[in-house]
């Protein structure tokens, strides 16, 4: 043990000085630890958030929700009996002044909300909510988001008008306390007293409003006061949320974006871990004549392996310090930003275990992708250093490769990756696919390199000697080519796929508003309102078309006779039609956008046994064919109805559609509102938006246009968070091209000696290492747009299910980038082969 300290005492001293020529190996560790450090940390406390204010978020110790109606005055009273209530309805509508109109999230609350925590209203003057919102002078008031004021065209004190009453607007709100748990919404936030929807005439029984109440146990837990609810009203068909239910939803989210931007961080430290084997290389290389010294003096190889890698690993910890302070300062940024994003609590702070992660990360990568240069070295013999002075390290063999001493540590290192990649993101499986998707673009790489060299070989010698020059440089011996191919492939793989997903997802959406889509949806219409809007729509010039479809919600109880409780887990994109009630509807004709692929439609007559049209998507995970049954209860009657057909249908298309149709004869007489779709002539949208908002005060219609632009905006947000992470890989494949041309500086230096001697011109030689690295650049950007359009193609096609369209510029803009970057960065870091005096050269090589 003695003898090992010295051994590593011994590494330490000699590397003292030497840190200079490591700044692309730091570099490359530190922006891959430092990605993942910061994406975990930024995670970790969104986690830890959620679960701290999951009464908050809630806003109370448990909540009634209810869709479409709102609960009897026995099931209210059972719930207020349990302790203090606040009272919250959340439905759609529309707020106009100046001539102008907007549509709004409205949510009308009763004067003791919230029961936990606090709105943020601007300017604050310290006034409850309920306060704010009180009638004075007649007048209730409200309190707006930003944009409803910059829409309208108001500043506050000035009057809007919500439905049919007038408000004054009293603050902008800034945050609701449980602003977290509402998800996406469409319209801009504004808050109104709940006394005040039957005078602006929105206390309706509509399938999109929302009726909860929030609940401050005076006594017991969440779990005992639902199960006393549902025991007392088996019927009620609401949904009774404790903590725990808000702070999953919210929590799984998270959980599932950090776990993609780590696998992009860690891809970052992946092509980073290249850089460091081409840095080590190269320092071996410059070394070899201490090696020499060494091995001449009695150093065993495995003296020399400690030497060097106690000095591979200081350099690693000094790169993986530098990562955590990179993204500890990332995520001491990124916290208080979020914070105000998402309404949730995020104080500034460090997560301990996501940084040992990070460091864990970096150190193992250090060691795995250091071995095989240090192994390489450890084979040299001191005859070989002396006489082969210009000559680059030795490398392994297939033999070695498999040797224990080579296969066992370095499996070790790559399987503690592997778990720590398991442990950080928690998905065994995620981590497989990516291991062996990673293993691919390496093995293709290196393949696309091999071939490149192979084929060159294999060409006659040109006339021309400079190209004879470039070409030869590509296949020689201690070549760069596989290493600029490999890092510089990565990065632009990885790079090009995030931005063709975002360009393709915007082309689907936009696309869609432009050919299909209609102007105008309108939501939770009641029936008394169709003729009304009809005839609207029938004198309107700028209207073409309107389309209407009655909507219900109902709960599915059972499939095949198995109650849903027991049905065990469903897909995601499904789960949400049995988490209680669900949109569905009837028709007579099979709906635009729809297309039969199993069983047949019913006729436009049709007055049998209740049948039900079901999505596609329902039918492989429930297991379900034609003819089997199903149990969904209408307005509180459970029905029970035979599965008729399976559509496949194009939610691009125009129209309104659902993913649950009922046969007609059945649910006509149930209760239910209408939804409808207008299109409109060319340019008419303003105006007719303007005369629907004047002519129908309480209908809640959305923009299409506008709607697209709100998906549109979180789309930007995700893209740009994982652009950003995802660039730090290209950032590091640049340093790693810089650091494959450092390894080979010295036998460049030679070349050029060569040429000048053999008479060639500067211009001679800057022509040669500009093609050389032209012809690198370009077959590395090729099998980096070739993998990235693959990945792409795959994503949308089999998770997304949606068409992939290549856009050939920014795949033509990627290459072009990657080959004038090769150039760039080839010419910079071997600048000095053009200054070489050829005496000064052979002097020092002993000729």
């Amino acid at each position: 043990m003695s003898r090992l300290l010295g051994w590593m005492r011994i590494g330490i001293i000699d590397l003292r000085g030497d840190f200079r020529r490591f700044v692309i190996l730091l570099a490359c560790l530190a922006l891959g630890v430092g990605a993942i450090a910061a994406v975990s940390s930024v995670g970790a406390a969104l986690q830890s958030a959620v679960q701290r204010d999951a009464r908050v978020i809630l806003g109370g110790d448990m909540e009634v929700r209810s869709r479409g109606a709102d609960i009897s005055p026995e099931q209210r009273a059972a719930v207020e009996a349990l302790g203090e209530t606040a009272r919250v309805v959340d439905i759609t509508a529309r707020a106009s002044a100046n001539g102008a109109s907007t549509l709004l999230s409205l949510r009308a609350v009763s004067s003791n909300y919230p029961l936990l925590g606090s709105v943020a209203v601007s300017p604050a003057s310290g006034e409850p909510l309920g306060v704010l919102l009180s009638d004075e002078s007649g007048l209730p008031g409200t309190v707006v988001d930003q944009g409803v004021l910059d829409r309208l065209g108001v500043t506050l004190g000035d009057t809007i008008r919500i439905g049919d009453a007038d408000f004054a607007v009293r603050g902008v709100l800034e945050a609701l306390p449980d602003q977290a748990a509402l998800g996406f919404q469409l319209g801009l936030p504004a808050v109104v007293i709940d006394t005040t929807l039957a005078e602006a005439g929105l206390q309706q029984q509509g399938v999109l409003s929302r009726y909860g109440y929030k609940v401050v146990l005076a006594e017991g837990n969440a779990a005992r006061a639902i199960e006393g609810l549902n025991a007392a009203h088996p019927d009620a068909g609401w949904d009774l949320r404790q903590p725990e239910d808000a702070a999953a939803n919210l929590a799984r989210f998270f959980d599932l974006f950090a776990r993609f931007l780590t696998l992009v961080g860690l891809s970052s430290l992946l092509v980073g871990g290249v850089g460091v084997s081409n840095a080590i290389s190269a320092y071996i290389t410059e070394r070899r004549t201490s090696i020499a010294t060494l091995r001449s003096l009695g150093a065993t190889g495995a003296r020399v392996l400690v030497h060097f890698l106690t000095q591979v690993m200081v350099l690693a910890a000094a790169g993986v310090l530098l990562g955590l302070v990179l993204g500890a300062g990332t995520s001491l940024v990124a916290l208080p930003v979020l914070s105000g994003m998402l309404g949730i609590e995020l104080a500034p702070s460090l997560d301990l275990r996501s940084l040992v992660t990070a460091a864990g990360f970096g150190l193992l990568i250090g060691f795995a992708f250091a071995l095989l240069p240090l192994r390489a070295a450890q084979k040299l013999k001191p005859a070989n250093l002396f006489r082969a002075s210009d000559g680059g390290v030795n490398t392994l063999n297939w033999r070695d490769l498999v040797a224990w001493r080579t296969s066992l540590p370095l499996a070790t290192a790559l399987l503690g990756i592997a778990g720590l990649a398991v442990y950080t993101t928690g998905s065994p499986w995620l981590v497989l696919w990516y291991t062996i998707g990673a293993g691919v673009a390496f093995g293709l790489l290196r393949v696309a390199a091999w071939l490149l060299q192979a084929l060159l070989r294999l060409v006659p010698p040109m006339p021309n000697t400079v190209l004879r020059q470039a070409f030869k440089s590509i296949y020689r011996p201690g070549s760069v080519a596989p290493v600029v191919v490999l890092s510089l492939g990565l990065g632009l793989a990885l790079l090009l796929m995030i931005t063709l997903l975002d360009q393709n997802l915007r082309s689907q959406i936009d696309g869609a508003v432009a050919e299909d889509a209609p102007a105008f949806v309108l939501l939770d219409m009641p029936k008394e309102q169709v003729p009304l809007v009809e005839a609207f729509a029938a004198a309107d010039p700028g209207i073409a078309a309107l389309e209407t479809i009655p909507m219900l919600r109902g709960t599915i109880e059972s499939v095949k006779g198995v109650a849903v409780a027991e049905l065990g887990p469903v897909p995601d994109d499904i789960a949400d039609m049995f988490e209680g009630d669900t949109a569905l509807s009837w028709a007579r004709s099979l709906p635009e956008g729809s297309s039969v692929v199993d069983g047949e439609w019913w006729a436009d007559d049709y007055s049998g046994p209740p049948l039900v049209s079901l999505s596609t998507e329902l039918r492989a995970p429930l297991g379900l064919s034609v003819g089997d049954s199903m149990r969904i209860a209408v307005a509180g009657r459970a029905i029970d109805v035979t599965v008729a057909n399976f559509r496949d249908i194009d939610w691009r298309e125009g129209g309104v559609n659902f993913r649950l149709l009922f046969s007609p004869g059945m649910v006509e007489s149930a209760p239910q509102t209408v939804m409808g779709a207008i299109d409109v002539v060319d340019g008419a949208a303003p105006g007719v938006e303007g005369r629907l908002s004047q002519a129908f005060p309480t209908l809640s219609f959305l923009p299409v246009g506008y709607a697209i632009a709100r998906v549109e905006e979180i789309l930007s947000s995700l893209a740009n968070a994982v652009a950003l992470v995802g660039s730090l890989a290209v950032v590091s494949g640049v340093l790693v091209l810089a650091g494959a041309m450092a390894v080979g500086r010295r036998q460049r230096e030679a070349d050029a000696v060569v040429m000048k001697v053999l008479g060639a011109t500067r211009r001679n030689v800057i022509v040669a290492f500009v093609v050389e690295y032209g012809v690198l650049g370009l077959l590395a950007a090729a099998m980096g747009a070739g993998l990235g359009v693959t990945a792409t193609w795959a994503i949308l096609t089999f998770v997304m299910e949606i068409p992939f369209v290549p856009n050939m510029m920014t795949v033509a803009v990627v290459i072009i980038g990657a080959v004038a970057t090769t150039i760039a960065t080839g010419v910079l870091t071997t600048w000095s082969a053009m200054s070489v005096r050829p005496a000064r050269q052979l002097r020092a090589d002993g000729v």
